[in-house]
């Protein structure tokens, strides 16, 4: 898509204020307490139900599975009804504004369990109670996330319809999420290191949770009332039935390209992203580090969220999309030579001879921290993970732009703005991906 293809209805449209800085601040900032639950959500919740509260592994993952499959059902709904709503409010924020609360409440239960698992028997057969609790409440979470999550995303699309301010309100979305998460990455280091607590990953998600709890309501406040939503001008009055809706967005040429691209992506990265713990755990030896490799990913992730959205302004989007996929799977594949190449060609990255400089005094208390590590292959994976990292915000945040692009589309062919529809779609195929390449 081009700049010719979007129409900017912005100049046209007198009830639309400038895209400034305070409402691209206000709209995403929600993204940042939000982040806080990725590590708890997508890492410690299999290993808390299962070293921590004892249940199994295999079931608890069947159980991950299983609630996944709600999201078939809800996604589509959500996204249906926030497109036909109409309030004085507006469309969207009534959405955001009652599943917050549904969010916060069910994720606390979830990870925060107000009393002890016991077992229980039905139909003759006896198990923990705990598997039904964190099924309950995992249902809820993710129903939470939905009723939120989606009409957030099209309230954003419909921010702007100028070709690059989509593209700034997802960097600036991405650019907060993605200081969230460095939060998430850095809390269990800090707790052994300020506090002095144990490193159980309860202990970590416990103080993720709260944090979560006390700073979503608040950004979120901050949004519903700092962000506007614009009034919808649509050229067909008639209601599109939630099939007939489904079936437009399915045919949307553009739409479906994406989608498989977005994806793709989505399942590649999630697949390299998962086995970097087992590849830390096993191959570096080094699992209690794992927050020291994430945290230079992270922020070479924010670093380079501007860099990709001035490259998506000089050659387009989806230019700018396929070499981000490129750089990806570039410095990816050099992961697996960590592993096949003779320790001697990393010479070069051992700390040994990078602190050769440093007095001998000074360096010989430096050395005592490495003592025992191949220090070479952990800074070259370090480099890798900093490189391939630099590539995530743009995968996260460009094609998502485009999705708004793409939903002029469907409104010149029926003359209503079904943004919530698209996202809907586009989300359950993100969760999709995401699990598959997990799994």
């Amino acid at each position: 898509m081009t700049d010719q293809a979007v129409t900017d209805i912005d100049e046209v449209r007198p009830d639309r204020r400038p895209l400034t800085k305070p409402i691209l601040f206000a709209y995403s900032l929600p993204a940042t307490p939000l982040a806080l639950a990725g590590l708890p959500m997508g890492v410690y919740l299999p290993v808390i139900y299962a070293d921590h509260f004892g249940l199994s592994l295999i079931v608890v993952g069947w159980l991950l599975w299983a609630t996944r499959i709600s999201d078939a059902i809800t996604d589509p709904w959500i996204g249906y009804w926030s497109d036909r709503i109409r309030t004085r409010w507006g469309r969207r924020k009534p959405f955001v504004l009652l599943g917050t609360p549904i969010y916060g409440i069910a994720i606390a239960l979830l990870f925060i369990v107000p009393f002890e698992f016991s077992d229980v028997t039905w139909f003759g057969q006896t198990f923990s109670n705990g598997y039904a609790w964190m099924f309950v409440m995992l249902v809820f979470t993710y129903l939470g996330s939905t009723i939120k999550d989606l009409p957030f995303s099209a309230w954003g699309a419909e921010l702007s319809s100028n070709y690059h301010e989509r593209s700034l309100i997802r960097s600036w979305r991405e650019f907060f999420g993605v200081g969230g998460a460095l939060i998430s990455a850095f809390t269990p280091v800090a707790l052994v290191a300020i506090v002095g607590l144990d490193t159980k990953p309860i202990d970590a998600v416990t103080v993720l949770i709260i944090g979560l709890c006390i700073f979503m309501p608040l950004t979120t406040a901050i949004t519903l009332f700092a962000v506007p939503e614009y009034p919808v001008y649509e050229t067909k009055k008639e209601r599109i039935p939630l099939r007939e809706s489904l079936r437009y967005v399915l045919t949307n040429r553009a739409y479906v390209f994406l989608l498989i691209i977005f994806a793709t992506s989505a399942m590649g990265s999630a697949m390299t992203n998962s086995l970097s713990v087992f590849f830390v755990k096993h191959v570096l030896s080094v699992e209690e580090l794992y927050g020291y490799y994430l945290a230079p990913y992270f922020i070479c992730q924010m670093a380079a969220i501007p860099l990709w959205m001035k490259l998506s302004r000089k050659i387009g989007k989806h230019k700018a999309t396929m070499w981000a996929i490129g750089w990806y799977a570039l410095w990816s594949s050099f992961i697996p030579l960590i592993t096949w190449m003779d320790n001697d060609l990393f010479t070069t990255f051992r700390v040994e001879n990078l602190l050769a400089f440093l007095p001998s005094d000074t360096y010989q208390t430096y050395m005592a921290y490495f003592e025992g590590i191949d220090t070479g292959k952990h800074l070259w994976f370090l480099v890798v993970m900093c490189l391939k990292g630099s590539a995530i915000g743009a995968l996260s945040a460009l094609p998502a732009a485009m999705c708004a692009d793409v939903i002029d589309v469907d409104t010149a062919q029926t003359g209503k703005r079904q943004g919530g529809a698209y996202f809907s779609i586009w989300s359950m195929v993100q969760k999709w991906s995401y699990a598959f390449g997990i799994t």
